[in-house]
């Protein structure tokens, strides 16, 4: 099959809008060959192709925002804040918003969905599982497919409905297992199964999967699961369970106190009892993710090049190459959205929108939204492994950053006042004016404060940002389990020359200096900042602090961002700067696990006869 027919519905989705009205059906539509129905589609290849095509879109998604004022799952933790006062996600205007200020509601969870910013994502889940188990039922009746092809597909649907329940799991705890194609003529008695039979589940399902799939696919099938994708799937979820919030050690039962019932419902929360097994299963299957990894022609991105020296795909280094280089070896599964192969190497045009993720770089709207909080900054480290605290002020932010000499990860993901940015318009420029006449490029209907001055640019095509260039969403790379393993192999054994190693490979990448921390506790704290850093914008922030049972503290706080005032100093431009707070957070306990939609709770499924099924707290 060819890719197009792959991401065929995503065109149309995404163009429109995800999950738009007009593309709720469109498996069904009329493809070359005659009228199709959900009884005659599986009849011939051609129209199976069809259905195969919505559920990767149901069910390998990725987290670009559509427009300017998109959703972004960032916008949940301490990496990013959105400030413009249309879209004021602190004054409870958007799921976001009363997610920051300890206001979300059962209606208006946090569930990132497929795009939706409404809560509406439970329901995509089980649509995209639906449509898993309607391959599965039915691909055996494709009557022009041999058996070589039916199995492929097959494995593609265990997986997709693997990867669906691990959405769903890592946002709720324990939830309904559905495993055919429910009709809705029937009503639902389908209750919550318990954190271990969701995790055992999925793992079952990707081992399936694992043992049906090809290693490696050719290039026109690029973003189709493969043996190594549903061995990465089985690694992460493994390390969720194995991770305080599900497998809660006796010293950490405090931490979520406010997030359990303490009685016999805590199994859909976490397991009963700490095992520290389960760290060495996560760190088996790290393992062999990485072992694997060669079979399936994939591999660590690196050219020894850490540092971006130029403007050209040829002089990116080789983090900031890992998102901007078409179809490069350390990535294991994409949303391909519709991609294709662009001039120099990058990505090619089409409507995945990654310009929207950094509004001041495009600057076709406004110049103050997606900023990027100080808390999160001085988690990079400087270029020599120490650790930094940025001053309260400065006298010319581009200077002083510069000066910071931070870990290169650090240059090739936040933008700031004043960083030169070619493709763009030469300097950027987002200051308040001060002696100078304008406001660098802000709008003139910005209100309230202005000039902040971080702003992240990840996926934001640094040699062509001005056109939609675009990229794949990186569902899993490599790197993240090189982390994962380290992280598991440390708090299965401690420190090990093993555990060290792996984690060294992702600094060396990047240009930094090795770490060899002597005690679990260092070692954690070291392998943790390592994954914020590694994986900043990639949504995993949410569910790590999540996991990690770091939320609370994290997230409880005052977020600060740097303000920039322009001034005339000599005869030339001056970016004085300050810090200055801009929201302050608010995370409840019960907030480690996301409420059901209160229509799912009435119907009293999800629980039993004396409890409705709801998450504790909502």
């Amino acid at each position: 099959m060819k890719r197009t027919n792959i991401i065929l519905l995503l065109v149309a989705c995404f163009i429109g809008g995800m999950l738009s009205t007009s593309c709720k059906k469109t498996f069904l539509e009329k493809p070359k060959g005659g009228a199709v129905t959900v009884d005659t589609i599986f009849d011939t290849r051609n129209q199976a192709q069809y259905a195969v095509a919505q559920m990767y879109m149901l069910c390998v998604r990725g987290y670009f925002p559509e427009t300017y004022d998109g959703c972004r799952p960032e916008a949940l933790t301490d990496q990013l804040y959105i400030i413009h006062p249309a879209y004021d996600w602190a004054s409870n205007t958007i799921n976001t918003g009363s997610y920051i200020t300890g206001n979300m509601s059962a209606d208006n969870n946090c569930d990132y969905g497929f795009g939706q910013d409404n809560g509406a994502g439970f329901y995509w889940h089980y649509k995209g599982i639906r449509q898993a188990n309607l391959v599965l039922k039915n691909i055996d009746k494709v009557a022009d497919a041999d058996n070589a092809w039916k199995t492929d597909t097959k494995g593609q649907a265990l997986f997709c409905r693997a990867m669906q329940h691990y959405e769903l799991f890592r946002y709720y705890g324990g939830v309904p297992i559905v495993t055919k194609p429910l009709d809705g003529t029937v009503k639902i008695a389908i209750p919550r199964s318990s954190v271990q039979s969701v995790v055992d589940s999925v793992v079952k399902w990707c081992d399936q999967a694992a043992s049906m799939l090809p290693a490696t696919r050719p290039t026109a099938d690029f973003g189709r699961v493969t043996k190594l994708a549903a061995m990465a799937l089985k690694a992460r979820i493994l390390l969720y369970a194995a991770s305080p919030l599900y497998n809660t050690p006796a010293g950490m039962k405090g931490d979520v106190s406010g997030a359990r019932f303490n009685d016999t419902r805590d199994t859909v929360l976490a397991y009963a009892s700490y095992d520290k097994e389960r760290w060495n299963r996560a760190a088996k299957a790290a393992k062999d993710v990485i072992d694997n990894a060669a079979a399936g022609g994939v591999s660590l991105y690196n050219t020894g090049h850490p540092l971006t020296t130029g403007e050209t795909y040829a002089t990116l280094g080789d983090y900031e190459s890992v998102w901007n280089v078409f179809a490069n070896q350390e990535l294991i599964l994409v949303n391909t959205s519709n991609q294709v192969p662009g001039a120099g190497g990058g990505w090619g045009d089409g409507s995945a929108w990654g310009q929207y993720l950094s509004s001041k770089l495009r600057l076709a709207q406004w110049g103050v939204k997606n900023n990027v909080p100080i808390e999160f900054i001085q988690q990079y480290e400087k270029i020599d492994g120490t650790k930094w605290t940025m001053p309260a002020s400065g006298s010319d932010l581009p200077v002083d950053v510069a000066a910071w000499n931070l870990d290169p990860r650090f240059y090739q993901t936040i933008a700031y006042d004043g960083k030169y940015y070619s493709s763009q318009r030469g300097i950027l420029a987002y200051y308040k004016k001060g002696d100078y006449s304008t406001d660098g490029n802000l709008a003139s209907s910005d209100a309230g404060v202005d000039g902040y001055a971080t702003e992240t640019y990840k996926f934001v095509a640094r040699v062509d940002n001005m056109t939609d260039n675009h990229f794949a969403w990186p569902v899993f790379r490599l790197a993240e389990f090189y982390l994962g393993y380290a992280e598991a192999l440390n708090e299965y054994q401690g420190p090990s020359a093993e555990a060290a190693n792996y984690l060294n490979k992702i600094r060396q990448r990047a240009g930094m200096p090795d770490k060899n921390p002597a005690t679990i506790d260092a070692f954690r704290d070291a392998v943790q900042n390592e994954e914020t850093i590694e994986f900043a914008y990639e949504g995993h922030r949410y569910n790590d602090l999540n996991r990690w049972l770091k939320a609370k503290t994290v997230l409880n706080t005052v977020l600060h961002g740097i303000q920039t005032t322009a001034r005339n100093v000599g005869g030339q431009l001056k970016r004085t700067w300050t810090t200055v707070p801009f929201v302050t957070r608010v995370f409840p306990a019960k907030y480690y696990y996301v409420p059901f939609p209160s229509t799912e709770i009435s119907l009293r499924y999800l629980g039993n006869s004396s409890w409705d099924g709801q998450n504790p707290g909502w």
